[in-house]
């Protein structure tokens, strides 16, 4: 009787360890995409600061930012150069830009501002010829990567 009792406490542990390790995957990608469209957010508020148009988030782009987040996470490092950037870029697009940041910020706020910090990559936010915008984040051991395409 002690055994069988044992053996469906051992069942039950099991059963509730991967049914958590299930559920924190689910919260974890949810928050991965809030974080995505955080970054849309925040980007949008500081071009709105600057007078600029709001972007508009692009189902391809932001596709095409995510396959690119995974690709520099994967690498350990971030680089425009893992692959050319015109392959990132989708046909309906006539220009694209594109911003990496890879750190510890899990904020839309924090990683814009990283960002607005960067001459570059403030350049890249307000320019006046961007009309779309794409977001993609992966996650690195404790970093985060993300991967913000632009295009008109």
């Amino acid at each position: 009787m002690r055994l069988l009792l044992a053996v469906c406490i051992a069942v039950w542990v099991v059963l509730g360890v991967f049914v958590l390790v299930d559920i924190s995957k689910e919260f974890a990608f949810a928050d991965i995409h809030r974080l995505e469209d955080s970054i849309v957010d925040a980007t949008n508020r500081v071009r709105a600061e600057h007078g600029l148009p709001l972007l508009v988030k692009d189902v391809m782009l932001t596709e095409n930012a995510k396959r690119y987040a995974i690709i520099n996470a994967s690498k350990g490092f971030i680089s425009h150069n893992h692959e050319p950037l015109i392959s990132r870029m989708p046909s309906n697009c006539i220009s694209i830009g594109e911003n990496l940041y890879q750190g510890r910020d899990s904020t839309g706020e924090g990683i814009v501002g990283a960002w607005m910090r960067s001459p570059a990559h403030r350049e890249n936010i307000l320019d006046g010829e961007w009309e779309r915008i794409g977001v993609g984040v992966a996650r690195t051991g404790s970093q985060i990567v993300a991967v913000q395409l632009f295009c008109r």
